[in-house]
């Protein structure tokens, strides 16, 4: 069994309201055998920095943890030498626990071009969730999807009754989309501060955003070269389009990464 845990960065308010340009949604998937492994590494740094090891780390939390920065973070810490090992303590935790990430991400303004009156969290979930049916598939195993609800600047009124709607018609229905029946139980709820899963996707979520945000090619960004790229699912050494998926394919034209 394989649990894929969702996080997102972006958001999905308008453009001309101060949105941001891209939505990315991000799967970070764990086989059960090595859940409680992974949870105990990170709750063992949690331990030692802040002697309590259900403290939530994200990775706005980590960036501004820095004391050298004037942004709050809810586990900023008063040494810059203990925020470096911390970094590093981290960094070298997620280079070495067994994850596997996939990840969409979203151009809002031609995507809204295309399609004005859509929410892009539904396609992002869409696309996340064929890939994780494919990726089962060749494991020949079953998985779960499990999502924060109340995460990050994005509408998710819905995310309830919506959302799950969107899942059980990719696993039951015929559509445009791909049946995923390997994914099974409606989608699981659970808030990224009682769920490690859900911070270490978020920790390999942002740098993902961070680089199509500001137009940043692969190696611009050290976070997304040595912590999300290598693990980005690969087929034959092909990313594009598997472990990473643009949508609106045009959008590529205009962006550094694919140059």
């Amino acid at each position: 069994m394989y649990l894929m845990y969702i996080d997102e960065s972006g958001d999905t308010i308008p453009i001309s309201q101060k949105g941001k340009r891209f939505l990315v949604l991000t799967g970070c998937i764990i086989h059960e055998k090595d859940k409680s492994e992974i949870e105990k590494l990170f709750r063992d740094i949690k331990q030692k920095y802040y002697q309590n090891p259900d403290i939530e780390i994200k990775s706005n939390f980590l960036r501004y943890a820095n004391p050298d920065l004037a942004e709050f973070s809810p586990i900023k810490l008063n040494s810059r030498e203990q925020y470096n090992q911390l970094e590093l303590e981290i960094t070298e935790l997620l280079k070495s626990i067994p994850v596997d990430i996939f990840s969409v991400v979203i151009c809002k303004e031609d995507y809204w071009k295309k399609y004005p009156s859509q929410n892009p969290y539904n396609i992002a979930y869409i696309f996340l969730t064929e890939r994780f049916q494919k990726y089962l598939q060749e494991k020949n195993s079953l998985g779960i999807s499990i999502i924060d609800p109340r995460e990050g600047q994005v509408e998710k009124h819905y995310i309830g009754l919506e959302l799950d709607k969107i899942h059980n018609k990719l696993r039951w229905d015929d559509g445009f989309w791909r049946k995923c029946p390997n994914v099974i139980e409606k989608v699981l709820f659970s808030s990224s501060d009682k769920t490690i899963g859900i911070q270490v996707a978020d920790l390999f979520c942002y740098p993902i955003f961070h680089i199509f945000e500001y137009n940043k090619s692969r190696d611009e960004y050290w976070r997304f070269r040595e912590i999300t790229f290598p693990r980005l699912y690969k087929k034959e050494s092909k990313l594009d389009g598997i472990g990473l998926k643009l949508f609106p394919e045009e959008s590529k034209k205009d962006l550094k990464f694919f140059s």
